[in-house]
């Protein structure tokens, strides 16, 4: 029989980390901190919201927008972890008024959609729907004044047929739709596999054989060129109330309350709003995520571009895009000494523009361990930073328990070495008086750093930033922010047409 030494570890339990929010106020609930305080930053007083839509959706997303310049309520089952929505308006806590109307608003025509579902090739079908988003958005962009977001309406029928690209029956069963269009979906991949030939210029756009792969990435893509960050909203993002029909099956909506705070926190945030930012990292603090993401239309099928994601102390976002590189090796994808070098060199110069100075101190985040050239690339990028910690996140399954029917607290943690650590980002939220969780939650494992900080440090920082995900209001998120989008951001870039210039500010990547 094979024994199992059990290691010894010691553990322990963070302080919840807190938020400012207007006149400097502290809390620890992002929703309960904007309704006492309201937004840490003053500023903006207005938001002009553009829309961009098929006629019904344009309709029912104005009549969204007005329902959130007023108190929105729900059942109050659960009220500090579904508070009701304090209303965006000059009179509420937001002290910011929702501007939006006819002139900041483009139709978009029903049948022109219905004949492009029609296209068999799912790329081009993805690709034109693209396009006719884009034409509305550069006519919003040359509207006077000009809109601060867009709202792009997805309808129903794009979501169902250009959303997902579906390969297997198995998926088509998942998505709860009728056998019929599951049929329709079935005979269109058929025609596309049969009857067209690889090279057929039906397979792509305007030159470009595959086109755009996601519907969401590709407009996000598309938009970055008009400098407006852009909002997708699905039908029932904006349903008020109960249940939404899909298929022959219901499901059930979050409630009205906090769909509209988490709608309005990326709104506000996407119009250069601070809605909170973190009250207990010091300034000159420059953290960065390192990742990586592959080239759709790379010529070799290992080519890698690296990505930093950068935030500041006071939570401002900013994506840069490294060299591309052919990854020939089994392994997950690393730096070599010099890419690695040139990438840091420009977060720390970015940072330098958007600070007036250099950073005290970088923090540097990844989900793969660190090799020796990327170590040394990067230590000679931040030869004239005092501070320097690079930290590998990663998960390995790893559980602990404690008695009664709740999960650990969120921010406790386990030292097993001093730079081998757990860490529960999701758990029993004492504020929330309850695990905000749908099933046991999966602690973070701090699998190596390499730096001149104090372990604890290093933990409390990667707690803070889960806190400062402006694209929902929740108290708090799996991952800090460094890494927790890493994925999606890269795969945004991937979708950049040739030549498109990527822009740097976080807002256009939501």
């Amino acid at each position: 029989m094979k024994k199992y030494r059990v290691p010894d570890f010691e553990s322990g339990a963070l302080d919840e980390p807190r938020l400012l929010f207007g006149g400097g106020n502290d809390h620890v609930d992002p929703k309960f901190g904007l309704s006492i305080f309201g937004p840490f930053s003053s500023t903006p007083t207005s938001i002009i919201v553009g829309i961009i839509g098929i006629p019904s959706m344009i309709a029912d997303t104005e009549q969204w927008l007005e329902r959130c310049t007023r108190e929105v309520t729900n059942d109050k089952a659960k009220p500090r972890e579904f508070p009701p929505f304090t209303g965006i308006s000059s009179d509420s806590s937001f002290n910011c008024e929702l501007k939006y109307g006819d002139l900041w608003c483009e139709s978009l025509n029903e049948s022109e959609i219905e004949k492009i579902l029609r296209i068999n090739n799912f790329n081009q079908k993805v690709s034109r729907i693209v396009e006719l988003y884009e034409k509305k958005l550069e006519t919003l962009a040359g509207r006077e004044p000009q809109p601060d977001v867009i709202i792009c309406c997805i309808p129903q029928n794009v979501i169902d047929y250009a959303v997902v690209e579906i390969k297997k029956w198995g998926e088509l069963k998942r998505r709860r739709i009728s056998k019929t269009e599951r049929m329709a979906i079935k005979l269109a991949e058929f025609g596309q596999q049969f009857f067209f030939k690889e090279d057929d210029p039906r397979l792509g756009i305007e030159g470009e054989q595959y086109g755009h792969h996601n519907l969401r990435r590709g407009l996000k893509a598309r938009a970055m060129q008009y400098g407006i960050p852009t909002q997708l909203i699905w039908p029932r993002t904006i349903k008020l109330g109960g249940t939404q029909k899909r298929g022959f099956r219901e499901r059930v909506l979050q409630d009205d309350a906090t769909r509209a705070w988490n709608f309005v926190v990326a709104l506000y945030h996407k119009a250069k709003g601070i809605p909170w930012r973190l009250a207990n990292i010091k300034p000159g603090v420059c953290f960065v995520g390192i990742s990586f993401f592959k080239e759709r239309a790379a010529e070799y099928p290992r080519m890698c571009t690296s990505m930093a994601q950068t935030f500041s102390f006071a939570g401002e976002g900013y994506v840069l895009r490294g060299k591309s590189f052919e990854w020939t090796k089994d392994v997950s994808p690393h730096l070599r000494y010099q890419p690695a070098k040139e990438l840091m060199n420009e977060v720390i110069e970015l940072y330098k523009t958007q600070n007036k100075g250099l950073p005290r101190r970088v923090v540097v985040h990844k989900s793969s361990r660190f090799w020796e050239d990327e170590i040394n690339g990067f230590h000679v990028a931040c030869k004239d930073i005092s501070e320097k910690d690079f930290v590998t996140i990663g998960k390995r399954g790893i559980q602990f328990y404690r008695p009664g029917i709740y999960p650990p607290l969120r921010g406790t943690y386990v030292k097993f070495s001093d730079k081998n650590f757990l860490l529960y980002t999701d758990g029993y939220v004492p504020f929330l008086r309850t695990y905000p969780g749908p099933r046991v939650p999966q602690p973070l494992e701090i699998l190596e750093h390499h730096g001149d900080s104090p372990w604890n440090t290093v933990l409390e920082e990667i707690l803070a930033l889960t806190k400062i995900n402006w694209n929902t209001a929740d108290f708090s998120c799996s991952k800090p922010i460094t890494l927790a989008f890493a994925q999606r951001v890269g795969d945004i870039l991937a979708e950049l047409p040739p030549g498109m210039k990527e822009r740097n500010e976080y807002r256009f990547y939501m």
